[in-house]
């Protein structure tokens, strides 16, 4: 199975290092925000907040190459808003996604997790009291 794991880098990349370590993947291809010296990933997006969702409109062809040259199995993402467009670019695509939400967003799901739940193919959170439609919790992953 091919993955295709995407991160903003800081926080949201160590946790997707971390899942990452935890699958059993034939093939893991990174997407990231940061350089090609700070990341270690494949492919690499500008960095952009789901409030600015002109900057992420731009960026849609990349995410939709992306996609196409990895030809992924599934693509999971821990955010932020560039995972979810590679995400929402996946569904395009007829990909199978996974979005975790941040171990960080105990009292409610992320903005970038609540538009996830719109279009991705299953959509977790690592609180219990966050599940609801759409939202699985399935235990603490990171």
């Amino acid at each position: 199975m091919k993955v295709l794991l995407v991160a903003s880098f800081g926080g949201h990349w160590v946790q997707l290092k971390r899942l990452a370590a935890l699958l059993e993947a034939e093939e893991q291809v990174f997407v990231s925000t940061a350089d090609r010296h700070n990341a270690g990933a494949s492919y690499y997006l500008d960095d952009f907040s789901v409030r600015e969702l002109w900057r992420g409109v731009r960026q849609l062809p990349k995410a939709i190459r992306i996609v196409r040259e990895c030809r992924p199995d599934v693509i999971i993402s821990t955010g932020a808003a560039p995972g979810l467009l590679v995400l929402f670019a996946g569904f395009l695509l007829g990909r199978k996604t996974l979005w975790v939400d941040s171990i960080a967003n105990c009292r409610r799901l992320s903005l970038s997790g609540r538009v996830a739940r719109l279009f991705a193919s299953r959509v977790l959170t690592q609180w219990p009291e966050l599940a609801s439609w759409r939202v699985r919790y399935l235990g603490r992953l990171l």
